[in-house]
């Protein structure tokens, strides 16, 4: 037996210590995603108008999930009242893309670390750039 070829059983225990590093981190990354996702589900921005009488909620997506109006703000004419709703609503989510774009910045390290279809199987479809943009030079003859 060749002293530099490793033997059979210290191969095994090689990929064996190597499969169960790349679980562990698969746990840690799921650990992570649940987190995030939670995050998101429960966050909710809200906006105010700046006369203080309008206040709009909404949550990650930027989907209203509660309105508030005081008295004062009823005063204003409709076409006043539904332009600073739309203002508030508005400026409510602009604040939560952001917000949700921060929070889902981790994923693209995580997403990063993983391999890509074709680097597991030579020739597939790439799951980053489902869509690749056709090259003048990768089209086929006529």
């Amino acid at each position: 037996m060749d002293p530099l070829i490793p033997d059979d059983n210290e191969l095994k225990a090689h990929a064996r210590m190597e499969i169960n590093s790349l679980l562990d981190a698969y746990d840690d990354q799921m650990r992570s995603v649940a987190q995030i996702r939670d995050q998101l589900h429960t966050l909710r921005i809200q906006a105010r108008s700046v006369d203080g009488t309008i206040e709009a909620t909404v949550d990650s997506a930027g989907v209203v999930t509660e309105i508030q109006l005081k008295p004062a703000a009823l005063r204003n004419k409709p076409d006043k009242l539904a332009q600073m709703l739309t203002e508030v609503i508005r400026e409510a989510a602009t604040h939560a893309e952001r917000y949700a774009a921060q929070t889902v910045e981790p994923l693209n390290e995580i997403v990063g670390r993983l391999p890509d279809l074709p680097d597991l199987l030579p020739g597939a479809p790439s799951l980053r750039d489902p869509f690749p943009i056709d090259r003048e030079d990768d089209a086929p003859s006529p």
